[in-house]
């Protein structure tokens, strides 16, 4: 992702091709918080990476639902197959996850980031703190 001026001019880049820390694959959607700070959706690796305003790479969220959303319930309640194949894995976790991520964005009046988990069907919403001196710990 790259950061422009209206008149054109490159000013600066946020992560590069990859999977690790602060590496992008195929963003799907970027939000800046009033803070500044810059999320973007990162498709192919399953996360939100976290910016700072000069382009620092700061966190990545991956994902915490515990609960399957509406859909996935019904999907899992007319299929007693999947509901026999879930019983045999040794965590859920992997559910807890994003799962392709394709939208995110950044409400200030509540001061929470929301990111569309379409592939799980639903919404995880992150509440931020703004006190934490530790940004990963801000969510």
């Amino acid at each position: 992702m790259q950061k422009w001026t209206p008149q054109g001019e490159f000013l600066l880049q946020f992560g590069s091709p990859g999977d690790g820390p602060g590496q992008l694959q195929y963003p799907s959607a970027v939000t800046v918080g009033p803070a500044g700070d810059v999320y973007i959706c990162d498709w192919a690796n399953n996360r939100v990476q976290v910016f700072d305003p000069t382009g620092a790479f700061l966190t990545s969220i991956v994902g915490d639902a515990h609960e399957p959303s509406k859909w996935a319930q019904m999907t899992l309640d007319a299929n007693a197959d999947l509901r026999k194949a879930r019983r045999l894995v040794s965590t859920m976790e992997p559910e807890w996850r994003f799962a392709l991520p394709t939208g995110v964005t950044f409400d200030p009046t509540a001061s929470r980031l929301i990111v569309a988990d379409t592939q799980r069907y639903r919404l995880q919403i992150y509440n931020k703190i703004n006190d934490y001196v530790e940004p990963q710990f801000n969510f």
